[in-house]
């Protein structure tokens, strides 16, 4: 009974298989040569895109870097990994480009003046004093995520969610800080950015692992229980 009233809320042409969203999310899945060349330049471009954003305290700016910005495709495909229990290669990508996303930030703070201070940037000392709500956010934000990309009618939600991911904005950040040599500034971007790794990777995989065991549920040829 419980499994045909999810049947009922949730048609099977509005859900995605995991499979799907492995070919949509593992770099290491499907056209390689084309996905990765695909996620490298427009990670760097966002990049730039946010570094400029930061340096001239321009929130449209790094609100569009945010939309552009790939990261989040290979973070979740740590969640798919991790459900999958199976090594994807998302963890080593991660990584990767986080130190291209800071590098692109050191090298853009030539910009600044040797004096400038950093904190009177809104875009800067929002983003060095990670606190609970900015936990919570993500946690949120990663929940919603999984549930767009779980399901076909409500994947409209995607560029919100990427609004909300503080992803590509706090590494720059941390590489702009790294270039002015204020080490304790660029500690707390940093912070921001693995809290809201994190939040998001363990939000995304319990969508994703509910998701899995209901249709498991499905598929076991179980009778449903009354």
């Amino acid at each position: 009974m419980i499994s045909q009233v999810r049947a009922r809320v949730l048609p099977a042409s509005q859900r995605r298989s995991l499979d799907e969203l492995t070919e949509d999310l593992l770099l290491s899945s499907g056209d390689t040569t084309s996905k990765r060349s695909a996620f490298w330049t427009m990670l760097t471009l966002s990049a730039v895109i946010a570094a400029g954003g930061v340096l001239t305290d321009s929130t449209a700016t790094v609100i569009g870097a945010m939309i552009i910005a790939p990261l989040s495709t290979p973070i979740m495909g740590i969640a798919v990994g991790s459900v999958q229990r199976r090594r994807t290669g998302s963890v080593l990508v991660v990584l990767l480009a986080c130190l291209l996303v800071i590098a692109v930030g050191v090298v853009m703070s030539v910009a600044l003046p040797s004096d400038y201070d950093l904190l009177s940037n809104s875009q800067i000392s929002s983003r060095t004093s990670p606190g609970l709500m900015d936990l919570i956010a993500a946690l949120a934000t990663g929940l919603a995520g999984a549930v767009a990309l779980a399901r076909r009618d409500v994947g409209a939600v995607l560029p919100g969610v990427a609004i909300a991911i503080s992803l590509v904005p706090p590494l720059v950040v941390a590489g702009v800080c790294l270039g002015k040599l204020s080490g304790w500034l660029a500690l707390g971007a940093l912070a921001l950015f693995v809290s809201n790794l994190f939040a998001l990777v363990f939000a995304w995989h319990g969508g994703l692992r509910i998701a899995r065991l209901r249709r498991g549920g499905r598929q076991s040829g179980r009778a449903p229980r009354r």
